[in-house]
């Protein structure tokens, strides 16, 4: 597995994309998840995507997975405006040479769940077409807390969605497009009780990123909160049993610390990637 560099929890909103792909850089990581909008202005500003990734490669860093910008969870409105825009953002993906993109679901809504279901099925069957043409694989990630689900202290709505890895699985064989597949989170995992052997059964094709992180210790599965985790090593998620499950699986892609909290790890940029990388070196990383 290859280190990817992830905004979550460095505090590093002030930094332009070349910035922060400089401090990757610097702090070893091989790779950095990215905004596609970002990356076009920094391509315009250079002078076109093969100016970009030469300067990503002097750097030694390569654009791992960009954030989905289509708004597939409000009205037909704006997700028609974002698709208007897919296929000229996938194309400077594909010039760059990233073939990732991901999305995470919300495990409960407003609209009933059968109507949720639908819509999103359709919607992503048309967002992985558009991906499809360009090279790029769509990654689906399941929200797991509890804290958010129908009925939590938290809920993102009072249906149902899904939460879990095997219902998100069925939901992609509903998709039933090859180049959709997972993201697949440890904190997710933890909270809906993912194995180590559940992780191995999947294959590398049906993991298109990995995102890790920690729970406060004493917590538990069901009490850890979304926004309140913390770096990897340092909390009671079993982290080397999750990398093991991915290892057994032949996950070979990038893998992302994601620490969303409600401050930065450390007081800088610089220090809170340093750390991260540490704390990812000790776990074998």
């Amino acid at each position: 597995m290859q280190l990817s560099l992830c905004g979550a929890g460095l505090g590093a909103g002030k930094l332009s994309l070349l910035e922060f792909a400089e401090l990757a850089s610097r702090s070893d990581y091989s790779g950095i998840d990215f905004g596609i909008s970002s990356a076009q202005r920094l391509a315009d500003e250079l002078g076109g995507a093969t100016a970009m990734s030469e300067e990503f490669l002097t750097l030694g860093v390569s654009p791992a997975t960009f954030g989905l910008e289509v708004e597939w969870r409000k009205d037909d409105a704006a997700f028609e405006s974002g698709m208007a825009t897919l296929a000229e953002k996938a194309a400077i993906a594909q010039q760059l040479g990233c073939e990732r993109c991901c999305t995470w679901m919300p495990s409960a809504t407003s609209d009933a769940s059968g109507e949720w279901r639908s819509r999103t099925v359709a919607r992503f069957r048309e967002i992985g077409k558009v991906f499809a043409d360009y090279g790029v694989r769509f990654g689906l990630e399941w929200v797991g807390p509890h804290h958010l689900r129908a009925g939590g202290e938290n809920q993102m709505g009072p249906n149902p969605t899904v939460w879990t890895l095997p219902q998100t699985l069925e939901l992609i064989a509903e998709i039933g497009l090859s180049n959709i597949g997972l993201l697949v989170d440890s904190y997710h995992c933890y909270t809906t009780g993912v194995t180590e052997d559940e992780l191995a059964a999947l294959t590398d094709s049906q993991i298109v990123h990995v995102h890790i992180n920690d729970a406060p210790k004493g917590v538990g599965s069901a009490g850890a909160k979304d926004g309140q985790r913390v770096v990897p090593g340092t909390g009671e998620i079993n982290l080397p049993s999750f990398l093991n499950g991915l290892r057994r699986a032949g996950y070979g892609g990038y893998i992302a610390c994601e620490i969303l909290a409600p401050t930065p790890v450390a007081d800088t940029p610089e220090s809170a990637a340093t750390l991260i990388r540490s704390a990812l070196r000790e776990l074998g990383l």
